[in-house]
């Protein structure tokens, strides 16, 4: 029986990859080319033979950070024999978590520039990830057991709210985050764990 040999990543998303890590560093502004060539071992002409500018480079690797993202969400809903609470805190984690392991306080401005270069797609990203929730939610026995008065969206947004929190000065650590995010899960979803 012949094997496929599994393929890695592409020097591509190589590229992207490491943008991604310099942009969390040092935001849109203070990142440089030169940066995002040097983390990704490359020379300056040969990241230049792949994207043609720090704006495009800066799209396609946040559109790699959020479809990546979105595959962690859902790989934490879909785990068998896990509680909801387990799969929500997973899935904030998997969503917000990595945001604050990835992004340091100067680089909030990628924020901002992420929203006026694609505002609309990253809402897209907003709504899809607040869907996933809204949908595990419906259908787990837990939820359906509960005297929740609440619709599963309704809950879905209240944790994206809450999720907003890890820009917070008052976050020390993702262990704080995550303690954060399992308050509001009990509370939002009526659970015990």
């Amino acid at each position: 029986m012949v094997q496929l040999a599994k393929k890695g990543p592409t020097k591509k998303e190589n590229i992207l990859t490491a943008a991604i890590g310099v942009f969390g560093q040092f935001g849109f502004q203070k990142t440089s080319v030169d940066d995002i060539a040097e983390a990704a071992h490359l020379s300056k002409q040969g990241l230049y033979l792949h994207f043609s500018s720090k704006q495009e480079i800066f799209l396609a690797s946040l559109q790699k950070y959020l479809d990546d993202g979105l595959i962690l969400v859902q790989e934490e809903l879909t785990k068998a024999n896990s509680s909801l609470y387990d799969r929500l805190l997973g899935a904030m984690d998997a969503w917000f978590g990595r945001h604050y392991a990835t992004f340091s306080p100067k680089s909030f401005d990628i924020i901002k520039t992420g929203n006026s270069i694609s505002g609309i797609q990253i809402e897209k990203y907003k709504d899809t990830f607040r869907a996933k929730i809204a949908k595990a939610i419906a259908e787990s026995t837990e939820f359906k057991r509960s005297k929740n008065v609440y619709s599963p969206k309704e809950i879905s947004q209240v944790l994206f709210l809450c999720g907003l929190t890890w820009k917070e000065e008052d976050i020390t650590s993702r262990a704080d985050l995550l303690k954060k995010f399992g308050l509001c899960i009990r509370v939002c979803c009526q659970i015990e764990t």
